[in-house]
């Protein structure tokens, strides 16, 4: 009895486990993204909660061209409406992933929430972009 060719062999054992197997499922991303971007001279603090969104404006020029989740954010001193699919996510627990800026970019956590700090010390404005990874809240 002859015996089969080696390449037919071969493509026979893959297409057998090729049926045998399924592709595994890509992981699922348990986070959730954030973007705030602007232009900043001096330092400015946003403070995040589950109700809302506080800017406190510290030192030198209040910031410009403020963008929240890439939508135009025209009063600092209204929470954007987007802040609403961030708000029940685990806030004590967000971390900053991408950082563009020539100062200070910083994330404090907290037990209600967390703070982000832009801080422009050089002479002049500068833009800023910070992405920050918020969790969903774990299962108890």
């Amino acid at each position: 009895m002859k015996s089969m060719p080696a390449f037919l062999s071969v493509l026979f054992m893959l297409t057998l486990l090729s049926s045998c197997t399924s592709a595994p499922k890509p992981p699922v991303d348990p986070y959730e993204y954030l973007t705030i971007s602007g232009v900043i001279d001096g330092s400015d603090k946003f403070t995040f909660t589950k109700e809302r969104v506080k800017w406190t404006h510290l030192h030198w020029s209040e910031p410009v061209s403020m963008k929240f989740q890439g939508k135009r954010w025209l009063d600092l001193d209204k929470t954007p409406t987007q802040w609403s699919e961030f708000a029940n996510l685990d806030l004590s627990h967000a971390t900053i992933v991408r950082r563009k800026g020539r100062d200070v970019i910083a994330l404090e956590p907290n037990c209600c929430g967390f703070v982000l700090y832009l801080d422009d010390s050089p002479n002049g404005a500068g833009y800023y972009s910070v992405t920050i990874a918020i969790p969903w809240q774990r299962k108890k």
